[in-house]
Protein backbone atom coordinates (compact mmCIF):
# COMPACT_ATOMS: atom_id res chain seq x y z
CA UNK A 1 0.00 0.00 0.00
CA UNK A 2 2.83 2.58 1.04
CA UNK A 3 5.06 1.23 -2.54
CA UNK A 4 1.69 1.69 -4.40
CA UNK A 5 1.01 5.51 -3.21
CA UNK A 6 4.84 6.54 -4.16
CA UNK A 7 5.66 6.04 -0.21
CA UNK A 8 8.35 3.86 -0.91
CA UNK A 9 11.04 6.19 1.36
CA UNK A 10 8.84 4.72 4.55
CA UNK A 11 9.16 1.41 3.51
CA UNK A 12 12.94 2.19 2.73
CA UNK A 13 13.09 3.62 6.15
CA UNK A 14 11.25 0.66 8.13
CA UNK A 15 13.91 -1.73 6.49
CA UNK A 16 10.93 -3.64 4.77
CA UNK A 17 12.06 -3.14 1.51
CA UNK A 18 13.23 -7.11 1.06
CA UNK A 19 9.62 -8.09 1.62
CA UNK A 20 8.83 -6.47 -2.17
CA UNK A 21 9.13 -8.15 -5.30
CA UNK A 22 12.58 -8.17 -6.79
CA UNK A 23 11.41 -5.90 -9.86
CA UNK A 24 10.10 -3.34 -7.07
CA UNK A 25 12.90 -3.67 -5.20
CA UNK A 26 15.19 -2.22 -7.69
CA UNK A 27 13.07 0.40 -8.98
CA UNK A 28 15.56 3.61 -6.37
CA UNK A 29 13.37 6.05 -7.83
CA UNK A 30 10.48 4.87 -5.75
CA UNK A 31 12.44 5.01 -2.40
CA UNK A 32 13.15 9.27 -2.40
CA UNK A 33 11.59 10.78 -0.42
CA UNK A 34 8.72 13.12 -1.66
CA UNK A 35 7.30 16.68 -0.29
CA UNK A 36 4.21 14.98 -1.19
CA UNK A 37 3.99 12.62 1.50
CA UNK A 38 1.61 13.84 3.84
CA UNK A 39 -0.60 14.04 1.51
CA UNK A 40 0.15 10.67 0.17
CA UNK A 41 -0.10 9.57 3.61
CA UNK A 42 -3.27 10.47 3.10
CA UNK A 43 -4.28 8.48 0.86
CA UNK A 44 -2.82 5.44 1.87
CA UNK A 45 -5.40 5.88 5.27
CA UNK A 46 -8.20 6.69 3.27
CA UNK A 47 -7.84 3.42 1.29
CA UNK A 48 -7.10 1.40 4.20
CA UNK A 49 -10.35 2.73 5.74
CA UNK A 50 -12.22 1.43 8.98
CA UNK A 51 -9.99 1.52 12.05
CA UNK A 52 -7.11 3.55 10.21
CA UNK A 53 -9.81 6.09 9.66
CA UNK A 54 -9.62 6.52 12.95
CA UNK A 55 -6.53 6.04 14.03
CA UNK A 56 -5.45 8.84 11.18
CA UNK A 57 -8.44 11.22 12.71
CA UNK A 58 -6.45 10.24 16.03
CA UNK A 59 -2.89 11.12 15.54
CA UNK A 60 -4.46 14.67 13.86
CA UNK A 61 -5.06 15.69 17.70
CA UNK A 62 -1.57 13.88 18.41
CA UNK A 63 1.11 17.10 16.97
CA UNK A 64 3.24 16.24 19.78
CA UNK A 65 3.49 13.33 18.39
CA UNK A 66 3.98 13.66 14.18
CA UNK A 67 5.21 16.44 12.55
CA UNK A 68 2.27 19.26 12.37
CA UNK A 69 2.45 18.98 8.35
CA UNK A 70 0.99 15.18 8.27
CA UNK A 71 -2.01 16.95 11.50
CA UNK A 72 -2.92 19.12 9.20
CA UNK A 73 -3.43 16.33 6.20
CA UNK A 74 -4.80 13.74 8.17
CA UNK A 75 -7.35 16.17 9.91
CA UNK A 76 -9.20 15.83 6.27
CA UNK A 77 -10.01 12.24 6.63
CA UNK A 78 -13.55 12.12 6.84
CA UNK A 79 -15.52 8.55 7.30
CA UNK A 80 -17.18 7.59 4.10
CA UNK A 81 -18.53 3.97 4.89
CA UNK A 82 -21.55 3.61 2.80
CA UNK A 83 -24.69 2.77 5.26
CA UNK A 84 -25.17 -0.89 6.19
CA UNK A 85 -29.17 -2.68 5.93
CA UNK A 86 -31.57 -0.83 7.77
CA UNK A 87 -32.82 -4.24 8.91
CA UNK A 88 -29.91 -4.99 10.11
CA UNK A 89 -29.76 -1.76 12.19
CA UNK A 90 -33.55 -2.87 13.60
CA UNK A 91 -32.48 -6.46 14.36
CA UNK A 92 -29.50 -4.94 16.45
CA UNK A 93 -31.38 -2.55 18.14
CA UNK A 94 -33.74 -5.71 19.42
CA UNK A 95 -30.62 -7.96 20.36
CA UNK A 96 -29.99 -5.30 22.30
CA UNK A 97 -33.11 -4.84 24.38
CA UNK A 98 -34.16 -8.21 23.83
CA UNK A 99 -37.88 -7.50 22.49
CA UNK A 100 -39.32 -6.42 19.54
CA UNK A 101 -38.62 -2.47 18.03
CA UNK A 102 -42.31 -1.96 17.93
CA UNK A 103 -42.03 -1.69 21.57
CA UNK A 104 -39.32 0.38 21.76
CA UNK A 105 -39.98 2.94 18.96
CA UNK A 106 -43.01 3.75 18.13
CA UNK A 107 -41.46 4.63 14.63
CA UNK A 108 -37.91 3.60 13.15
CA UNK A 109 -37.08 4.88 9.94
CA UNK A 110 -34.87 2.54 8.28
CA UNK A 111 -32.66 4.48 6.20
CA UNK A 112 -30.00 6.17 8.20
CA UNK A 113 -29.66 10.36 7.51
CA UNK A 114 -26.10 9.32 8.53
CA UNK A 115 -23.13 7.26 8.36
CA UNK A 116 -19.35 6.65 9.57
CA UNK A 117 -16.98 3.80 10.06
CA UNK A 118 -17.86 2.65 13.37
CA UNK A 119 -22.07 3.00 13.12
CA UNK A 120 -24.51 5.19 11.84
CA UNK A 121 -27.86 7.17 13.19
CA UNK A 122 -31.59 6.53 12.21
CA UNK A 123 -34.26 8.74 13.27
CA UNK A 124 -37.44 6.99 15.11
CA UNK A 125 -39.79 8.06 17.64
CA UNK A 126 -40.89 7.49 20.87
CA UNK A 127 -43.65 5.86 22.13
CA UNK A 128 -44.28 9.47 23.37
CA UNK A 129 -43.92 10.86 20.34
CA UNK A 130 -40.68 12.50 21.46
CA UNK A 131 -38.23 12.22 17.84
CA UNK A 132 -35.01 10.86 19.04
CA UNK A 133 -31.66 10.22 16.60
CA UNK A 134 -30.71 6.53 17.54
CA UNK A 135 -26.82 5.99 16.60
CA UNK A 136 -26.37 1.85 16.03
CA UNK A 137 -23.17 0.06 16.44
CA UNK A 138 -22.10 -1.67 13.03
CA UNK A 139 -22.21 -5.36 13.26
CA UNK A 140 -18.95 -6.92 13.97
CA UNK A 141 -17.25 -4.10 14.27
CA UNK A 142 -15.43 -5.33 17.27
CA UNK A 143 -13.87 -7.71 15.83
CA UNK A 144 -13.02 -5.81 12.65
CA UNK A 145 -11.26 -3.44 15.17
CA UNK A 146 -9.13 -5.95 17.37
CA UNK A 147 -7.87 -7.53 13.81
CA UNK A 148 -6.99 -4.01 12.89
CA UNK A 149 -5.51 -3.33 16.35
CA UNK A 150 -3.06 -6.65 16.44
CA UNK A 151 -2.11 -5.99 12.66
CA UNK A 152 -1.05 -2.35 13.91
CA UNK A 153 0.68 -3.55 16.90
CA UNK A 154 2.98 -6.03 15.07
CA UNK A 155 4.13 -2.67 12.71
CA UNK A 156 4.57 -0.69 16.12
CA UNK A 157 7.13 -3.71 17.04
CA UNK A 158 9.20 -3.56 13.90
CA UNK A 159 9.44 0.46 14.07
CA UNK A 160 10.14 0.06 17.81
CA UNK A 161 13.47 -2.55 16.79
CA UNK A 162 14.20 -0.22 13.83
CA UNK A 163 14.05 3.06 15.42
CA UNK A 164 13.96 2.24 19.17
CA UNK A 165 11.52 4.86 21.44
CA UNK A 166 14.03 7.62 22.04
CA UNK A 167 11.47 9.97 20.63
CA UNK A 168 8.34 8.18 20.43
CA UNK A 169 7.00 5.10 21.34
CA UNK A 170 5.02 3.77 18.78
CA UNK A 171 3.61 0.64 20.93
CA UNK A 172 1.63 3.58 23.27
CA UNK A 173 0.47 5.11 20.23
CA UNK A 174 -1.54 1.28 19.30
CA UNK A 175 -2.42 1.43 22.97
CA UNK A 176 -3.51 4.54 22.93
CA UNK A 177 -5.30 4.30 20.00
CA UNK A 178 -6.79 1.07 21.37
CA UNK A 179 -8.33 2.70 24.58
CA UNK A 180 -9.90 5.94 22.10
CA UNK A 181 -11.72 2.80 20.03
CA UNK A 182 -12.69 0.99 23.37
CA UNK A 183 -14.33 4.26 24.27
CA UNK A 184 -15.87 5.07 20.85
CA UNK A 185 -17.48 1.20 20.69
CA UNK A 186 -18.43 1.90 24.27
CA UNK A 187 -21.75 4.59 24.28
CA UNK A 188 -22.24 4.22 27.24
CA UNK A 189 -19.35 6.36 27.64
CA UNK A 190 -19.63 8.62 25.23
CA UNK A 191 -23.70 9.30 26.43
CA UNK A 192 -21.77 10.43 29.77
CA UNK A 193 -20.33 12.67 28.03
CA UNK A 194 -23.41 14.66 26.69
CA UNK A 195 -24.84 13.93 29.56
CA UNK A 196 -22.55 16.19 31.19
CA UNK A 197 -22.25 18.75 29.04
CA UNK A 198 -25.74 19.01 28.94
CA UNK A 199 -26.15 19.96 32.96
CA UNK A 200 -23.05 22.38 31.96
CA UNK A 201 -25.25 23.96 29.57
CA UNK A 202 -28.60 23.46 30.89
CA UNK A 203 -29.11 27.28 31.54
CA UNK A 204 -27.47 28.64 28.15
CA UNK A 205 -29.57 30.84 26.15
CA UNK A 206 -26.93 30.11 23.21
CA UNK A 207 -25.82 27.12 23.21
CA UNK A 208 -27.87 23.28 22.84
CA UNK A 209 -26.89 19.78 23.73
CA UNK A 210 -29.35 16.81 23.23
CA UNK A 211 -30.06 14.84 25.92
CA UNK A 212 -29.64 11.17 26.34
CA UNK A 213 -32.55 9.06 26.59
CA UNK A 214 -31.03 6.31 29.08
CA UNK A 215 -33.76 3.94 28.76
CA UNK A 216 -33.10 3.39 25.19
CA UNK A 217 -29.37 3.74 25.85
CA UNK A 218 -27.01 0.53 25.66
CA UNK A 219 -22.71 0.17 24.56
CA UNK A 220 -24.16 -0.43 21.45
CA UNK A 221 -27.01 1.78 21.04
CA UNK A 222 -27.12 5.84 22.02
CA UNK A 223 -30.73 7.53 21.90
CA UNK A 224 -30.49 11.19 21.96
CA UNK A 225 -32.51 14.19 21.27
CA UNK A 226 -33.26 15.11 17.67
CA UNK A 227 -32.31 18.32 16.72
CA UNK A 228 -32.66 19.45 13.23
CA UNK A 229 -30.30 22.53 12.38
CA UNK A 230 -28.19 23.53 9.58
CA UNK A 231 -25.09 21.95 9.29
CA UNK A 232 -21.94 24.62 10.04
CA UNK A 233 -20.11 22.99 6.87
CA UNK A 234 -22.91 24.51 5.10
CA UNK A 235 -21.18 28.16 5.15
CA UNK A 236 -22.18 29.44 2.02
CA UNK A 237 -26.20 29.44 3.47
CA UNK A 238 -25.39 32.12 5.89
CA UNK A 239 -24.88 35.85 5.70
CA UNK A 240 -21.55 38.07 7.30
CA UNK A 241 -23.57 39.16 10.08
CA UNK A 242 -24.39 35.56 11.14
CA UNK A 243 -21.45 33.96 10.63
CA UNK A 244 -19.91 36.44 13.27
CA UNK A 245 -22.73 35.96 15.67
CA UNK A 246 -22.32 32.01 15.19
CA UNK A 247 -18.37 32.05 15.77
CA UNK A 248 -18.40 34.60 18.47
CA UNK A 249 -21.00 31.87 20.24
CA UNK A 250 -19.00 28.61 19.73
CA UNK A 251 -15.74 30.38 20.77
CA UNK A 252 -17.42 31.83 23.99
CA UNK A 253 -18.99 28.40 24.42
CA UNK A 254 -15.64 26.60 24.03
CA UNK A 255 -13.58 29.22 26.65
CA UNK A 256 -16.77 28.33 29.35
CA UNK A 257 -15.68 24.88 28.57
CA UNK A 258 -11.95 25.35 29.33
CA UNK A 259 -11.59 27.95 31.55
CA UNK A 260 -15.41 27.47 34.22
CA UNK A 261 -16.22 23.85 33.64
CA UNK A 262 -12.91 22.34 33.18
CA UNK A 263 -14.19 20.09 30.60
CA UNK A 264 -14.13 20.46 27.06
CA UNK A 265 -14.83 19.31 23.26
CA UNK A 266 -11.82 18.22 22.35
CA UNK A 267 -13.18 18.32 18.58
CA UNK A 268 -14.98 21.14 17.27
CA UNK A 269 -14.47 21.47 13.98
CA UNK A 270 -17.99 22.70 11.76
CA UNK A 271 -19.01 19.26 11.24
CA UNK A 272 -19.72 19.48 14.93
CA UNK A 273 -22.18 22.16 15.25
CA UNK A 274 -25.71 22.92 13.75
CA UNK A 275 -27.73 26.22 13.63
CA UNK A 276 -31.11 26.68 14.23
CA UNK A 277 -32.95 29.06 13.01
CA UNK A 278 -33.30 30.86 16.17
CA UNK A 279 -29.57 31.44 15.66
CA UNK A 280 -28.43 29.04 18.75
CA UNK A 281 -26.10 26.11 18.14
CA UNK A 282 -26.79 22.85 18.85
CA UNK A 283 -22.90 20.82 19.38
CA UNK A 284 -22.36 16.98 18.89
CA UNK A 285 -20.34 13.92 18.57
CA UNK A 286 -18.77 13.93 22.06
CA UNK A 287 -16.16 10.74 21.09
CA UNK A 288 -13.51 13.08 22.08
CA UNK A 289 -13.47 15.01 25.28
CA UNK A 290 -10.69 16.92 27.25
CA UNK A 291 -10.62 17.14 31.18
CA UNK A 292 -8.64 20.01 32.98
CA UNK A 293 -7.55 19.08 36.42
CA UNK A 294 -7.02 22.14 38.84
CA UNK A 295 -3.54 22.96 38.40
CA UNK A 296 -3.87 22.28 34.47
CA UNK A 297 -6.22 24.56 34.21
CA UNK A 298 -4.36 27.14 36.73
CA UNK A 299 -1.37 26.87 34.26
CA UNK A 300 -3.48 27.51 30.88
CA UNK A 301 -5.23 30.83 32.87
CA UNK A 302 -1.56 31.94 33.68
CA UNK A 303 -0.45 31.08 30.01
CA UNK A 304 -3.06 33.19 28.21
CA UNK A 305 -3.02 35.89 31.24
CA UNK A 306 0.41 36.17 29.77
CA UNK A 307 -0.15 36.21 26.35
CA UNK A 308 -2.48 39.41 27.20
CA UNK A 309 -0.20 41.42 29.35
CA UNK A 310 2.39 40.61 26.77
CA UNK A 311 4.56 38.85 29.84
CA UNK A 312 6.92 36.61 28.69
CA UNK A 313 8.46 35.15 32.21
CA UNK A 314 5.12 34.29 33.08
CA UNK A 315 4.21 32.36 29.94
CA UNK A 316 7.24 30.46 30.23
CA UNK A 317 6.82 29.77 33.52
CA UNK A 318 3.42 28.60 32.95
CA UNK A 319 4.74 26.38 29.89
CA UNK A 320 7.31 25.25 31.60
CA UNK A 321 4.94 23.80 34.35
CA UNK A 322 3.17 21.99 31.34
CA UNK A 323 6.04 19.43 30.85
CA UNK A 324 7.40 16.91 32.50
CA UNK A 325 11.04 17.06 32.65
CA UNK A 326 13.25 14.47 34.17
CA UNK A 327 15.81 16.68 36.04
CA UNK A 328 16.69 20.44 36.21
CA UNK A 329 19.21 20.54 33.60
CA UNK A 330 15.74 19.54 31.51
CA UNK A 331 13.85 22.20 32.45
CA UNK A 332 16.63 24.88 31.85
CA UNK A 333 17.13 23.54 28.57
CA UNK A 334 13.37 23.95 27.95
CA UNK A 335 13.49 27.40 29.74
CA UNK A 336 15.86 28.76 27.28
CA UNK A 337 14.30 26.94 24.23
CA UNK A 338 10.85 28.76 25.28
CA UNK A 339 12.28 32.26 25.67
CA UNK A 340 14.18 31.86 22.52
CA UNK A 341 10.36 31.29 20.92
CA UNK A 342 7.95 33.33 22.94
CA UNK A 343 10.07 36.34 23.26
CA UNK A 344 8.89 37.42 20.16
CA UNK A 345 6.02 38.27 21.36
CA UNK A 346 6.90 41.02 23.67
CA UNK A 347 5.12 44.10 22.74
CA UNK A 348 3.65 42.29 19.75
CA UNK A 349 -0.17 44.02 19.98
CA UNK A 350 -3.02 40.85 20.62
CA UNK A 351 -4.60 40.78 17.15
CA UNK A 352 -0.93 39.48 15.56
CA UNK A 353 -1.00 36.61 18.26
CA UNK A 354 -1.43 33.28 16.66
CA UNK A 355 -2.92 30.63 19.04
CA UNK A 356 -1.98 28.04 16.37
CA UNK A 357 1.15 29.06 15.88
CA UNK A 358 2.41 29.47 19.55
CA UNK A 359 0.91 26.19 20.57
CA UNK A 360 1.85 24.40 18.05
CA UNK A 361 5.76 25.64 18.68
CA UNK A 362 5.28 24.89 21.87
CA UNK A 363 4.51 21.05 21.34
CA UNK A 364 7.04 21.06 19.16
CA UNK A 365 9.67 22.50 21.67
CA UNK A 366 8.26 19.65 23.99
CA UNK A 367 8.81 17.39 20.81
CA UNK A 368 12.69 18.11 20.88
CA UNK A 369 13.79 18.22 24.03
CA UNK A 370 12.20 14.61 24.68
CA UNK A 371 9.51 15.52 27.29
CA UNK A 372 6.43 14.19 28.04
CA UNK A 373 3.22 16.69 27.96
CA UNK A 374 -0.18 15.95 28.98
CA UNK A 375 -2.44 14.50 26.60
CA UNK A 376 -5.02 17.17 27.90
CA UNK A 377 -2.91 19.49 27.07
CA UNK A 378 -2.59 18.56 23.96
CA UNK A 379 -5.91 17.87 23.00
CA UNK A 380 -6.72 21.26 24.52
CA UNK A 381 -4.09 22.90 22.11
CA UNK A 382 -6.00 21.11 19.03
CA UNK A 383 -9.06 22.26 20.29
CA UNK A 384 -7.72 25.41 20.67
CA UNK A 385 -6.48 25.47 16.41
CA UNK A 386 -9.14 24.05 15.28
CA UNK A 387 -11.39 26.98 16.88
CA UNK A 388 -9.03 29.30 15.37
CA UNK A 389 -10.01 28.02 12.15
CA UNK A 390 -12.92 27.98 11.90
CA UNK A 391 -13.03 31.67 13.22
CA UNK A 392 -10.65 32.28 9.88
CA UNK A 393 -13.40 30.80 7.73
CA UNK A 394 -16.49 32.36 9.51
CA UNK A 395 -14.79 35.88 10.53
CA UNK A 396 -11.38 36.69 9.80
CA UNK A 397 -11.05 40.03 11.36
CA UNK A 398 -12.21 38.31 15.08
CA UNK A 399 -9.29 38.40 17.43
CA UNK A 400 -9.24 34.84 19.20
CA UNK A 401 -6.76 36.10 22.25
CA UNK A 402 -9.36 38.74 22.75
CA UNK A 403 -11.98 36.85 22.24
CA UNK A 404 -10.93 35.06 25.12
CA UNK A 405 -9.85 38.15 27.34
CA UNK A 406 -13.25 38.76 29.15
CA UNK A 407 -12.99 34.19 30.76
CA UNK A 408 -9.23 35.11 31.84
CA UNK A 409 -10.06 38.41 33.36
CA UNK A 410 -12.89 37.13 35.17
CA UNK A 411 -10.57 34.16 36.59
CA UNK A 412 -7.97 36.53 37.31
CA UNK A 413 -10.58 38.19 39.65
CA UNK A 414 -11.93 35.40 40.91
CA UNK A 415 -8.26 34.04 41.66
CA UNK A 416 -8.19 37.55 44.58
CA UNK A 417 -11.77 36.79 45.57
CA UNK A 418 -12.10 35.62 49.49
CA UNK A 419 -13.56 32.31 48.36
CA UNK A 420 -11.48 31.38 45.67
CA UNK A 421 -8.30 32.29 48.26
CA UNK A 422 -9.98 30.67 50.70
CA UNK A 423 -10.28 27.49 48.32
CA UNK A 424 -6.97 27.34 47.45
CA UNK A 425 -5.70 27.36 50.90
CA UNK A 426 -8.55 24.61 51.99
CA UNK A 427 -6.62 22.87 49.06
CA UNK A 428 -2.94 23.34 49.96
CA UNK A 429 -4.27 22.51 53.50
CA UNK A 430 -6.01 18.90 52.25
CA UNK A 431 -2.36 18.72 50.38
CA UNK A 432 -0.52 19.06 53.04
CA UNK A 433 -2.57 17.02 55.74
CA UNK A 434 -2.29 14.05 53.07
CA UNK A 435 1.48 14.03 52.99
CA UNK A 436 1.78 14.15 56.87
CA UNK A 437 -0.64 11.46 56.94
CA UNK A 438 1.10 9.65 54.20
CA UNK A 439 4.11 10.21 56.23
CA UNK A 440 4.29 6.82 59.00
CA UNK A 441 3.68 4.86 56.26
CA UNK A 442 5.57 5.95 53.62
CA UNK A 443 8.77 6.11 56.73
CA UNK A 444 7.96 2.32 56.75
CA UNK A 445 8.14 1.60 53.48
CA UNK A 446 11.07 3.43 53.44
CA UNK A 447 12.99 1.85 56.33
CA UNK A 448 11.67 -1.48 55.28
CA UNK A 449 12.53 -0.65 51.58
CA UNK A 450 16.58 -0.01 53.23
CA UNK A 451 16.26 -3.27 55.41
CA UNK A 452 16.01 -4.86 52.44
CA UNK A 453 18.70 -3.41 50.57
CA UNK A 454 21.06 -4.02 53.68
CA UNK A 455 20.25 -7.81 53.94
CA UNK A 456 20.62 -7.46 50.36
CA UNK A 457 23.82 -6.40 50.44
CA UNK A 458 25.06 -8.14 52.78
CA UNK A 459 24.07 -11.66 50.96
CA UNK A 460 26.02 -9.90 48.25
CA UNK A 461 28.80 -9.11 50.12
CA UNK A 462 28.37 -12.58 51.55
CA UNK A 463 28.13 -14.46 48.21
CA UNK A 464 31.03 -11.90 46.60
CA UNK A 465 33.37 -13.67 49.46
CA UNK A 466 32.32 -17.20 48.92
CA UNK A 467 33.15 -16.38 44.95
CA UNK A 468 36.30 -15.18 45.93
CA UNK A 469 36.85 -18.16 48.23
CA UNK A 470 35.74 -20.46 45.42
CA UNK A 471 38.00 -18.86 42.78
CA UNK A 472 41.01 -18.77 45.25
CA UNK A 473 40.61 -22.83 45.43
CA UNK A 474 40.36 -22.69 41.64
CA UNK A 475 43.30 -21.16 40.92
CA UNK A 476 45.29 -23.14 43.53
CA UNK A 477 44.12 -26.46 41.95
CA UNK A 478 45.00 -25.07 38.62
CA UNK A 479 48.20 -23.94 39.73
CA UNK A 480 49.18 -27.59 41.67
CA UNK A 481 48.13 -29.54 38.50
CA UNK A 482 49.73 -27.36 36.25
CA UNK A 483 52.89 -28.22 38.42
CA UNK A 484 51.77 -31.77 38.65
CA UNK A 485 51.75 -32.29 35.20
CA UNK A 486 55.16 -30.67 34.64
CA UNK A 487 56.50 -32.84 37.50
CA UNK A 488 55.23 -36.17 35.22
CA UNK A 489 56.34 -34.20 31.59
CA UNK A 490 59.93 -33.87 33.48
CA UNK A 491 60.27 -36.91 35.19
CA UNK A 492 59.17 -38.82 31.78
CA UNK A 493 62.21 -37.01 29.96
CA UNK A 494 65.12 -37.95 32.33
CA UNK A 495 64.30 -41.26 32.03
CA UNK A 496 66.44 -42.15 29.24
CA UNK A 497 69.67 -39.85 31.21
CA UNK A 498 71.56 -41.97 33.63
CA UNK A 499 71.30 -41.59 37.40
CA UNK A 500 70.58 -43.80 40.25
CA UNK A 501 68.20 -46.48 40.53
CA UNK A 502 65.96 -47.23 43.62
CA UNK A 503 64.16 -50.59 42.98
CA UNK A 504 65.25 -50.92 39.49
CA UNK A 505 63.85 -47.35 38.99
CA UNK A 506 65.58 -43.88 38.13
CA UNK A 507 65.52 -42.75 41.19
CA UNK A 508 64.81 -38.87 40.05
CA UNK A 509 62.18 -39.67 37.48
CA UNK A 510 60.29 -42.31 40.58
CA UNK A 511 60.60 -39.38 42.90
CA UNK A 512 59.11 -36.86 40.18
CA UNK A 513 56.15 -39.53 39.64
CA UNK A 514 55.79 -39.71 43.27
CA UNK A 515 55.53 -36.04 43.92
CA UNK A 516 52.52 -35.85 41.23
CA UNK A 517 50.77 -38.55 41.68
CA UNK A 518 50.14 -37.01 45.53
CA UNK A 519 49.40 -33.98 43.94
CA UNK A 520 46.79 -34.91 42.18
CA UNK A 521 45.42 -37.58 44.53
CA UNK A 522 45.56 -34.56 46.71
CA UNK A 523 43.10 -32.23 44.06
CA UNK A 524 40.89 -35.32 43.67
CA UNK A 525 40.61 -35.99 47.27
CA UNK A 526 39.05 -31.79 48.10
CA UNK A 527 36.60 -31.90 45.17
CA UNK A 528 35.25 -34.97 46.39
CA UNK A 529 34.69 -33.58 49.77
CA UNK A 530 33.53 -30.38 47.54
CA UNK A 531 31.06 -32.25 45.90
CA UNK A 532 29.76 -33.57 49.42
CA UNK A 533 29.16 -30.43 50.62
Amino acid sequence: MLFDNELGYFVDKLRLRGSLPFEKRIATHKFKDDKLAPHRLLKVFEELDGSFIKLGQLLSLRPDLIPAEYCDELAKLQDKVPPFSGKTAAEMIEKEFGKPIKQIFSEFEETPIASASMGQVHLAKLKDGTKVAVKVQRPNIQLTVKTDIKLLFRLAHVIRQRYGTRMINPIEIVREFERYTENELNYLKEAHNIDLFHKNFEKSQTIIIPKVFWSCTTSKVLTMEYIPGTRLTDMSKFSPQEKKKIVKTIMDAEFEQIFVHGVFHADPHPGNYLVKRNGKIVLLDFGIVGRMDWMLRENITDLFIGMIRSNVDGMVEAVTKLGIAQDQSDTAKLKAALYDHISQYYGTPLEKVKVSELLNNIIRIFRENNLKVSPNFVLLAKATITLEGVEAKLDPKLDFVEAAKPFVQKLERERLSPRRIADRAKRKVENLMDFASAIPQTTNRFLSELHDTDRDLRRIDHDISHLTLEIDRSSNRITLGFLAGMLFIAATLILPFQQTRLWGVPTFSLLGYLVALVVMISIFISMLKEKKI
